[in-house]
């Protein structure tokens, strides 16, 4: 692989919160959740199982179920995030826990757009972005449906494919700002732009209909595949501590010591103990002794 997982896992976490600061000014009411990095600590408590329970009490501290469909997509994305990155590689666990979340909300279309993006996550992370198999690799993995969101898709692939122009796509989507609008949109701009993160979010965020959505979603998924390498260093350097509050994070580092602890409990090893979200995450979060395989040898979980 071009970048390690470490580095990738971080370029989603800071990509969606980049994707989505990027299109929203100081003036603007904000829409952010805690779910991500809450999500996170969740695997880290619980040893990588995923808690049902916990997960439900903290969602309902932060879901709203009055809010548009849009904005209810965007706390979906980032309730999901921690599974996408820890079942990266094991696309039946992945799909099973991620049909539990979504399972109460009752709305075809919000299923199906969890499911494509979370599917691009994950492939981006096992880098296995295939863009002459990616719509049928999508339509698999969200199954039997009655929505429009996989037509969509394969309307925007055949436009990729004429090399049709982003503001001209626009043209032909629907003028409705719904959500297979946002995901449709939030795939072109990854899909013809993959290799530069920096223009996948500056176009993902001229969206007419929702910018901070579509900037997000494009965000995770562009900072997944390209890592925190491929993030402009003046972008997530700059993030003050204000924007990263809206996430619950307390600094730049903490994102990367989170992303430490996702892998170090990927990868096999146990006793890692998260901190709390208000607080930095210590540097040692796993000691070279508490390893279950022995040194250089590589062993399934």
């Amino acid at each position: 692989m071009r970048y390690s997982l470490t580095s990738r896992i971080q370029g989603a976490l800071i990509g969606g919160l980049l994707g989505q600061s990027l299109a929203t000014t100081k003036d603007e009411e904000a829409f952010y959740c805690y779910c991500a990095v809450q999500g996170i600590y969740s695997l880290l408590e619980s040893r990588g199982e995923f808690d049902l329970e916990q997960y439900n009490k903290f969602q309902q501290q932060d879901c709203n179920l009055d809010i548009p469909d849009d904005l209810m997509l965007l706390n979906l994305i980032s309730a999901t995030l921690p599974i996408a990155l820890f079942f990266h590689e094991n696309h039946f666990k992945l799909r099973e826990n991620l049909l539990v979340i979504i399972k109460d909300y009752n709305h075809p279309l919000l299923r199906d757009a969890v499911l494509s993006v979370c599917y691009l996550i994950s492939q981006s992370l096992n880098d296995k972005i295939n863009p002459n198999t990616l719509i049928s690799e999508i339509n698999y993995f969200i199954g039997k449906t009655t929505t429009v969101l996989p037509e969509k898709l394969q309307q925007v692939n055949n436009l990729i494919a004429k090399n049709t122009g982003y503001f001209e796509l626009q043209n032909c989507l629907d003028k409705e700002n719904n959500i297979s609008n946002i995901i449709a949109a939030a795939f072109y701009c990854f899909i013809t732009t993959k290799e530069d993160f920096r223009l996948t979010c500056l176009r993902a965020i001229k969206n007419q209909r929702n910018s901070a959505v579509c900037g997000a979603i494009a965000g995770v998924i562009s900072g997944a595949y390209n890592s925190i390498a491929g993030i402009p260093i003046t972008w997530h350097l700059g993030l003050d501590e204000a924007k990263l509050a809206q996430w619950g994070l307390t600094s730049f580092s903490q994102v990367v010591k989170l992303a430490d602890a996702l892998v170090t409990l990927w990868s096999g090893a146990y006793h890692v103990l998260p901190q709390p979200i208000a607080q930095e995450v210590e540097p040692d979060l796993l000691s070279p002794l508490e390893a279950i395989a022995a040194p250089y040898i590589i062993r399934l979980r």
